[in-house]
């Protein structure tokens, strides 16, 4: 019985223990995640602005933005979930609407945890068919588990001041959730202030995880914007019936193009100097005679990990009227080996990079950088 009032005292502070450790364990949970917040497009990017980001499961969300941090209008967000593993992944998508045309906006996102974001900014793009303002985009792709490549390649993009950011897919090796923790952890500081578009690649798989964690336009499979002067087809390569699928949607959009610049892209190349790679027929038969007579300029693709541009290829061969294959080099640290073909103008293995591409009236300037900085290739197209 002596033991009684010291055992007591054991339990009490136990207790207090059990309190103050389920205490910083919830605070953990909460924060056991990347809030992953990021801009993309569904609709007239001239106008509008999607937003998402992550929270607890049941938060309630809200957008607050105006054009100076004093956020005159704010929106309420939409909110759905997937599970992966033991985890629900809870995602909040807001998009604002009745923007004004190349207009700096500010934002910042709350939920009912309580939680809430620093504050952001993002600019609207200029009107469709605009010739007088420039414009600059990055080009990045297969990080693929190089994650300390992805990242350093953000921190490159985000000097260069560039409106947008394409991604050609294979963001992740596998397609699980922890790696796109990691992969959205990588860009942090740049997502939330420069739009993400993006076309799905086969390391993705047809896994939950892409198509639940991206805001695209229409069935966000195949689509297109216009940005300015400048007319952007997005494509799935994924399979040969995918591809004719794609043929009718394609010849529609393209026949009712008429800006100055057009530039497609999908995952998979068209043309490719990777030694042991396909490189896939059906995307020529299928796709190529179409953008060929629609006057597409440029064809930017990923997969093959090593960086080539063409030359011009019209039907077949060397044409100063054809289309520039661009196979970008990864950003990640997984490379395939690569020789000249007879189409080949530059081409560069084993090289973690991105790409930088301004866009004017007249010309479109490429310009494509290692992860130090220096140049691996620059060409300029002329109208």
């Amino acid at each position: 019985m002596k033991n009684y009032p010291l055992n007591k005292k054991i339990i009490f502070i136990g207790a207090i223990l059990i309190l103050i450790l389920g205490v910083q364990f919830t605070f953990v949970a909460a924060e056991d995640f990347p809030r992953a917040v990021h801009l993309s497009w569904q609709n007239d990017p001239s106008t509008t602005m999607t937003i998402m980001w992550r929270s607890l499961t049941g938060a309630e969300g809200i957008l607050e933005y105006g054009k100076n941090p004093e956020y005159t209008n704010s929106a309420e967000s939409e909110t759905h979930s997937y599970r992966f593993g033991r985890t629900e992944v809870y995602w909040h998508t807001a998009e604002i609407t009745g923007l004004e045309p190349y207009t700096t906006y500010h934002y910042r996102v709350k939920t009912s945890e309580p939680w809430e974001s620093e504050d952001y900014t993002f600019r609207t793009a200029p009107v469709k068919g605009d010739q007088e303002i420039p414009f600059r985009f990055a080009v990045m792709c297969d990080a693929q588990g190089g994650y300390d490549n992805q990242r350093k390649a953000f921190e490159m993009v985000k000097e260069e001041n560039v409106d947008f950011i394409l991604y050609l897919g294979d963001f992740t090796d596998t397609g699980n959730q922890e790696e796109w923790d990691i992969w959205f952890k990588t860009g942090e500081g740049v997502l939330s202030e420069v739009p993400l578009m993006s076309v799905h690649g086969n390391h993705e798989g047809d896994r939950i995880t892409y198509w639940e964690q991206v805001a695209l336009p229409g069935n966000e499979r195949w689509f297109s914007f216009d940005y300015g002067n400048t007319h952007l087809v997005f494509l799935l390569t994924l399979t040969q019936n995918f591809a004719l699928e794609q043929r009718p949607w394609i010849i529609e959009d393209l026949q009712e193009n008429n800006n100055t610049w057009t530039i497609a892209m999908g995952h998979k190349p068209i043309y490719s100097a990777v030694i042991n790679k396909p490189e896939y027929q059906f995307l020529r038969d299928y796709w190529l005679d179409v953008f060929e007579i629609s006057g597409v300029d440029l064809y930017f693709a990923g997969h093959n990990h090593c960086y080539e541009r063409t030359h011009p290829i019209k039907n077949g061969s060397i044409n100063e009227k054809g289309i520039i294959h661009i196979v970008h080099g990864p950003s990640g640290d997984k490379f395939y080996s690569c020789e000249d073909r007879w189409w080949t103008a530059v081409i560069e293995p084993n090289t973690p990079m991105y790409s930088i591409y301004s866009v004017d009236e007249s010309q479109i300037k490429g310009v494509a950088k290692r992860l130090d900085g220096s140049l691996v290739d620059e060409f300029i197209i002329s109208k």
